[in-house]
């Protein structure tokens, strides 16, 4: 069923309401209102079930079919069904939005090299540290400006 505010204005369901639905709740398809049945997207289901590390495989399996051939009431169903009754938490992981790179080298090499920033930082692990500093000079940069940069 839908949330409803101190407001009165009517919610649809967060992914981790589904996800509750699914797993502890058990809650019927059919009793979840067209707001809620909306807001039900099973590519994040499937994301977030495959955090737990005793569902990898079922999810595996069954994300297959979610390619046009599985709507979003029978995976509901699927996963209600076959989902064990129990409340949990998986720490979702997520990758580290933080390069090891100076971005000035990154930007540098990316003009030079007419890539982007993830090839270079790709590039950055098998260039020795020379090749960077004469490529990097050709902009006008000093070497120890660059060799900063390079710490």
């Amino acid at each position: 069923m839908a949330k409803k505010s101190s407001e009165n204005v009517v919610k649809a369901k967060s992914l981790f309401d589904h996800l509750g639905g699914i797993t502890f709740k058990k809650d019927k398809w059919e009793s979840l209102s067209d707001m809620d049945k909306k807001s039900f997207d099973m590519y994040m289901v499937n994301r977030f079930l495959s955090m737990d590390m005793g569902y990898v495989e079922l999810v595996n399996e069954i994300q297959q079919y979610t390619n046009g051939q599985l709507k979003n009431r029978e995976l509901y169903k699927v996963y209600l069904d076959v989902l064990p009754k129990k409340k949990s938490f998986s720490k979702y992981i997520k990758g580290s939005g933080d390069s090891k790179w100076n971005k000035n080298i990154v930007k540098y090499l990316c003009i030079d090299f007419k890539v982007s920033s993830r090839e270079v930082e790709e590039y950055l692990e098998i260039l020795p540290k020379s090749e960077v500093v004469q490529i990097v000079k050709k902009y006008g940069i000093t070497e120890k400006e660059i060799k900063e940069w390079l710490k």
